[in-house]
């Protein structure tokens, strides 16, 4: 094949559950040999971190923990870790997807006072953080809340992509995945692949609605997939989502009616293959929440995004602002 994106090592990964808490509430690690890294006692106070939350947060927003502290790092001078307490019982998602390589602090060997810093908003970019940089060398940084924003990444990313590598099985499964799934008769052809999450499930709740969580409709489908059609000579779209049925029912061959369409979904498989399927592609079509934007961010090609999430006038528009969510090389289209 001819134009397919390779996959990457060093690129980094579906659904999550619901990202509007704006306080990240800490507690809950467990010891497991499963993991890689290993609990390690603090060495000095020059730290910043983030303990894994106790609310059931998934993938997306653990990226953006994690993005929140590489970037605290990189803007004070010190080392990123996260703190746990060996007696809690949260699962670690990073290294369940990633080649993880960060420190697992435990707060009961740490010899120092914190510094808490509290984010505000939760798609957004708070400016406060620059203080930070006047903080003591003998306080440790605790962050809190979403760090829901491109400008976290942007001066880090680099070392971001270096640092979010899949797991060797995951890798394996990709090249498994799309050398399987290659269009009949397409093999000696030039084409783009492009990931499309469609997250729903959850978003559905009255509750997400009510706080202005938004899924999209067949219609913001059509023309965000079109935006590629127009614009390359031969597509195929890799769907993944939380309700697959849904996409496979709504989301049609029919309505491009062309040879150089092709449509394959993402079926039975777990929230890391579906991030690394994604992120393996060369375009994205994005929906809601974090997990799509992440897929989006990892892929690094062109991204369409859904501009009525949030739903305009909610309570968690008032809590995001958009310029800062979403990168401004994205391309936002509405239903």
């Amino acid at each position: 094949m001819l134009c397919r994106k390779q996959i990457q090592i060093t690129t980094l990964v579906i659904s999550g559950s619901i990202s509007v808490i704006l306080i990240v509430y800490f507690s809950n690690m467990l010891t497991n040999n499963y993991y890689t890294n290993t609990i390690r006692k603090a060495s000095g106070c020059k730290y910043v971190g983030y303990a894994l939350p106790k609310l059931p947060f998934r993938l997306g927003n653990h990226l953006f923990f994690y993005s929140g502290v590489m970037y605290v790092a990189w803007l004070t001078g010190r080392r990123q870790c996260i703190w746990i307490k060996p007696s809690s019982r949260d699962r670690r998602l990073l290294d369940e997807v990633f080649d993880f390589d960060i420190e697992y602090i435990n707060v009961s060997t740490l010899g120092c006072p914190f510094h808490r810093f509290r984010h505000k908003g939760v798609f957004a970019y708070d400016k406060r953080v620059d203080s930070l940089i006047g903080i003591s060398d003998s306080e440790s940084l605790l962050l809190a809340g979403h760090f829901g924003s491109w400008k976290y990444t942007q001066p880090i990313e680099s070392q971001l992509r270096r640092h979010l590598r899949f797991r060797q099985e995951l890798i394996e499964f990709v090249a498994d995945f799309l050398a399987g799934s290659v269009p009949p008769g397409w093999t000696t052809l030039t084409f783009v692949r492009v990931g499309v999450h469609v997250r729903r499930g959850d978003f559905l709740s009255p509750w997400a609605k009510s706080w202005g969580f938004t899924v999209v409709n067949e219609r913001y489908l059509r023309r965000a997939m079109n935006y590629f059609v127009e614009r390359f000579t031969r597509v195929q779209f890799i769907v993944a989502s939380n309700d697959i049925k849904w996409c496979q029912k709504h989301v049609k061959l029919s309505t491009f009616n062309s040879p150089d369409v092709n449509i394959t979904f993402s079926v039975n498989h777990n929230t890391g293959q579906d991030l690394a399927l994604l992120a393996s592609c060369d375009h994205t079509v994005m929906t809601s929440g974090t997990y799509g934007w992440w897929a989006a961010w990892l892929a690094n090609g062109t991204t369409v995004y859904y501009s009525n999430f949030p739903k305009p006038g909610s309570s968690l528009s008032n809590h995001t602002r958009n310029n800062e969510f979403y990168r401004p090389d994205w391309v936002g289209i509405d239903d």
